[in-house]
């Protein structure tokens, strides 16, 4: 039998022409050119061609869908933004820590994304939503643990300022004899006393100088100002001129309750000094 003789060809396997094309495509996606994709994956141009128009990754479809996707994602930014925005004017993070009001930022702006319709960004911000609250969940015990003890000592630090300056209003500052145990309870020993004493400064401020506001809601920093410097030392000499100044105003019914208040806690103060006397406490002249 005679003829021309042909070399034989042979066809690559399916599977490996599906493995090519993969590559091929995602070469093209990153940037690299047909040509020298066909040159590597050794496919002949035609096929490369073929391949190209029917998976999208020729250069004017390659541009086309880089040109939508930064519109696409001008667009989700912008949405983003929007949501942002009326989270925050509507004050629903406002106590919230940075990584919570985070959390909820990311929330808001997957609600607005899908409702915009734009389904791959509103997922990829699910996701990164996730991963934060993911990682507050894995710390919340120890967090929790935290808070708990910053705020103990936040009270402590509260308590122990509002017992030195109890003892500075009701003029108690020492602590005791030595080697007698000290007199530390303010909540139980001068409690009475600092309120029977702030609400006679209030009394009487309100009546020499008029209701006024200002001064009432900011009391208690009247108070602080008069301890610190020292006014509470000379308290019964300093209501007693009050008083005086009552009675030639004309306001003796004001007078005579601060007198009878006075009195009071000169009664109260002998039964002080009698259980400190009982107890072997020490305590100033009153």
């Amino acid at each position: 039998m005679t003829g021309t003789s042909r070399s034989p060809r042979y066809r690559r396997r399916a599977q490996t022409l599906r493995s090519q094309r993969q590559l091929a495509r995602e070469a093209a996606e990153a940037g690299e050119p047909l040509a020298a994709i066909g040159a590597r994956l050794k496919v002949p141009p035609s096929t490369l061609s073929d391949w190209a128009r029917a998976d999208g990754f020729r250069a004017c479809d390659l541009k086309a869908k880089a040109e939508a996707a930064a519109a696409a994602e001008t667009e989700a930014n912008r949405v983003r933004r929007e949501a942002e925005d009326l989270l925050e004017a509507a004050g629903l993070d406002a106590d919230a820590s940075p990584v919570k009001r985070e959390v909820e930022k990311g929330r808001a702006r997957v609600s607005a994304l899908l409702d915009a319709g734009l389904i791959p960004e509103a997922e990829a911000d699910m996701r990164k939503a996730r991963r934060l609250q993911s990682l507050i969940s894995f710390a919340a015990p120890v967090t929790f643990g935290l808070n708990a003890a910053q705020a103990a000592a936040h009270e402590a630090r509260g308590y122990a300022f509002e017992w030195r300056l109890m003892l500075k209003v009701c003029e108690a500052w020492h602590d005791g004899l030595e080697g007698v145990e000290p007199v530390r309870d303010g909540s139980m020993r001068f409690d009475g006393m600092y309120m029977h004493r702030c609400r006679m400064v209030w009394d009487v401020n309100r009546a020499l100088f008029g209701p006024d506001q200002f001064y009432e809601d900011h009391l208690m920093e009247d108070i602080y100002l008069r301890a610190d410097e020292g006014w509470f030392q000379g308290f019964r000499s300093q209501v007693r001129d009050a008083v005086r100044q009552l009675r030639e105003a004309g306001n003796d019914a004001l007078a005579d309750d601060l007198e009878r208040k006075l009195a009071e806690e000169a009664r109260g103060l002998e039964q002080y000094a009698a259980y400190d006397a009982e107890m072997g406490y020490a305590r100033p002249e009153m």
